[in-house]
């Protein structure tokens, strides 16, 4: 009688614990080439935001402002007192990232943020938003929850949290403005509100374009804390309190350390889902990657490398970062 070959149980089991140490071994491989991928584009998006906003420079002979308060500059007056979801620069680079249909649907810098987003097809456009604006290993919704901003007539408390306010495009990009905390009025970096005409240039960054964050990384969440990352577009406010809040949405701090988590104030910082650190764009262009363990001091002073290069003009010079 002919014997039938095949698997004993034994030669079997064997076949699968190889297969499951293969697994083992190859996923984490897998996964850290889908990170470096999402890293790449992630560092591409940042250096396209660079030239976009060198663009900006050339034709407007200013870098754009983190977000725009002055009703006066609007050309419109139908803007009431407390009712301005705000245009930030994520709207004022559009067309220098080649999304001028965009603009122009939203009709940015014509109308008030908050008159533009009343009309639903220019909500709906901004609910999409761009995705240059999003890194791709950054968790989130497509519209950030957290810092919803007014539309039409909607409330501008200083979370929007009343009628009329919606979550518009999510953005994993914001502006530097201080190495302390955020600074609305006598802020050290690159970034601030745009009020009676105070802009920066070139000529300002004293301490070197290479030398000075221009933007960096936030991303919606990181550990078991929500940081919210950012806004795109519009932010909320235009009354004192409000704008303050607003500012958060499209800029950060040097206070916080990069990826902190042990806050609440810490979605008020830099941050990313990269392991180790977060990608941010200088000046001049170029993007790097800056790790957790960067030298950081929190206290008030200018004192540490990470504060160095957010801040424009310390004439401190920069160590190993």
């Amino acid at each position: 009688m002919r014997q039938i070959k095949g698997f004993t149980l034994v030669e079997l089991l064997v076949v699968i614990a190889i297969i499951g140490v293969l697994i083992a071994l190859l996923l984490p491989a897998v996964q850290q080439a889908r990170e470096a991928a999402r890293r790449m584009q992630c560092s591409n998006n940042l250096k396209q935001i660079g030239i976009a906003v060198h663009n900006y420079h050339d034709v407007f002979g200013k870098f754009p402002s983190a977000m725009m308060l002055d009703r006066a500059r609007l050309a419109v007056s139908s803007c009431p007192e407390g009712q301005c979801g705000t245009w930030t620069w994520t709207a004022f680079i559009l067309p220098q990232v080649e999304q001028d249909n965009l603009y122009e649907l939203l009709q940015v810098g014509s109308l008030p943020g908050e008159v533009s987003l009343g009309d639903a097809t220019r909500l709906a456009a901004a609910k999409t938003g761009f995705d240059g604006y999003r890194c791709p290993s950054s968790s989130g919704p497509d519209q950030n929850t957290e810092r919803k901003v007014p539309s039409g007539s909607g409330d501008s408390s200083a979370d929007c949290t009343g009628s009329g306010c919606d979550a518009i495009a999510l953005a994993n990009y914001v502006g530097a403005n201080d190495s302390n905390t955020l600074d609305r009025d006598t802020w050290n970096g690159f970034m601030a509100k745009d009020t009676n005409g105070r802009v920066f240039t070139f000529s300002d960054m004293i301490d070197g374009t290479s030398n000075t964050i221009a933007i960096g990384e936030r991303t919606w969440k990181l550990a078991d804390r929500t940081l919210r990352a950012g806004t795109q577009l519009v932010a909320n406010g235009d009354t004192a309190n409000h704008s303050r809040q607003g500012h958060s949405y499209v800029t950060a701090g040097g206070r916080w350390p990069i990826n902190c988590t042990n806050s609440q104030d810490c979605d008020r910082g830099f941050s990313s889902n990269h392991p180790g650190g977060a990608q941010f764009l200088f000046v001049d262009g170029s993007v790097h990657f800056l790790p957790e363990t960067i030298d950081h001091d929190t206290d008030t002073a200018v004192d540490s490398v990470y504060e160095y290069l957010i801040c424009k003009d310390d004439g401190n010079p920069i160590g190993e970062y």
